[in-house]
C-alpha cells in the first residue's frame, strides 16, 4: 500500500483520537514517501532537539524521534522512528508523524548526549530517553531508555519498543531479517542499495526481562505485533522493531533498555 494513503488514513485516525481524548500530534512532521524531509521539518516548525554531526549525521525531535539519519552521501536512511509503551495492552507511541498516549516532552543536550523526559497522559508511566552518538568511526547511534512507574500501585503488562521504517537511500523495499537480538534492514548490490541498517539490543536492567527483534507491518504501533521475517528475509518496505517485555512495574519502581542503530 502507498505510503502517502496509509499516512492519510493514520491522519484521519489521529483526528478522531483528538476529538475523543484531547491528544494532538503537536510537534510532527509531514511527509509524503519520496517527498522531501528536510523541507517538512522545516515546514513543521520548532520540532528539532538536536543534530548530531558526522557520520551518521542524526536529527532528533523533542520527543526523542530520530527524524533524519544520514550517511557520508547525505541521503537519509531512516523514513519513520520512534517507541512504543504498552500496559495491559494498551499501546502509547510516538513516530515522526503521529503520536497518542504521551504529554509535552522536554530535551536537554550536553556534548554528544541528550535526554527527552515524558509522561503518560494517564500519570502511571514516565519514559526517559538517553540518545548519544559514539565517535564516527563506530557508524551508531545509541538509545537508553528508561521505564518508570509514577503510581503507588502495580502497572501490569508493560511493553516498550523500539521500532523504525528504514529507507535506505530512501528506496522505499529493501530485504528485512530479524533475530533475536537484532532486525536488520538490507539491499545488494543488484538492487542497487549496496548498505544495512540494523536495529539492535544492547543492555537490559534487569537481565531478567525478555525481548525479541521482529519485522512488522509498517506504522505498527501495537503492544505485540506478529514478526513477519523470523525465518527466510523478506523482500518490501517494512518496519523492524525490539520489544521488551518488562511485565509488572511495583510502586515508583523503574527498568532500562539499551538499542543501537547501526549502519554498516
Amino acid at each position: 500500500m502507498n505510503k502517502s494513503i496509509v499516512l492519510s488514513v493514520l491522519a484521519l485516525v489521529s483526528m478522531s483520537l483528538l476529538v475523543l481524548t484531547g491528544t494532538a500530534n503537536a510537534g510532527k512532521i509531514s511527509l509524503e514517501k519520496g517527498g522531501d524531509k528536510a523541507a517538512a521539518i522545516l515546514a513543521a516548525g520548532d520540532v528539532v532537539c538536536k543534530t548530531f554531526t558526522g557520520a551518521p549525521k542524526v536529527t532528533i525531535s523533542k520527543e526523542g524521534n530520530i527524524l533524519l539519519f544520514q550517511g557520508s552521501n547525505q541521503q537519509d536512511h531512516i523514513y519513520d522512528e520512534g517507541y512504543a509503551l504498552c500496559s495491559t495492552g494498551v499501546s502509547r507511541y510516538s513516530t515522526n508523524y503521529l503520536e497518542f498516549g504521551f504529554g509535552p516532552a522536554t530535551c536537554t543536550c550536553v556534548g554528544n548526549a541528550c535526554k527527552v523526559t515524558r509522561n503518560t497522559t494517564d500519570g502511571k508511566m514516565s519514559l526517559v530517553q538517553e540518545l548519544s552518538k559514539p565517535t564516527n568511526l563506530d557508524r551508531s547511534f545509541n538509545i537508553k531508555m528508561t521505564v518508570k512507574n509514577l503510581t503507588g500501585a502495580n502497572v501490569n503488562g508493560v511493553i516498550l519498543r523500539r521500532l523504525t521504517n528504514i529507507d535506505i537511500n530512501s528506496v522505499y523495499d529493501e530485504w528485512h531479517h530479524s533475530v533475536r537480538d537484532s532486525s536488520s534492514a538490507f539491499g545488494t548490490e543488484n538492487t542497487g542499495i549496496p548498505y544495512a541498517v540494523r536495529l539492535r539490543h544492547i543492555t537490559r536492567s534487569p537481565t531478567s526481562t525478555t525481548y525479541d527483534a521482529k519485522t512488522t507491518t509498517i506504522f505498527d504501533n501495537s503492544c505485540n505485533p506478529a514478526d513477519l521475517a523470523s525465518g527466510d528475509p523478506l523482500y518490501g518496505d517494512y518496519n523492524d522493531t525490539i520489544q521488551y517485555n518488562l511485565g509488572t512495574l511495583g510502586p515508583n519502581a523503574s527498568k532500562s533498555v539499551s538499542v543501537q542503530y547501526l549502519r554498516d
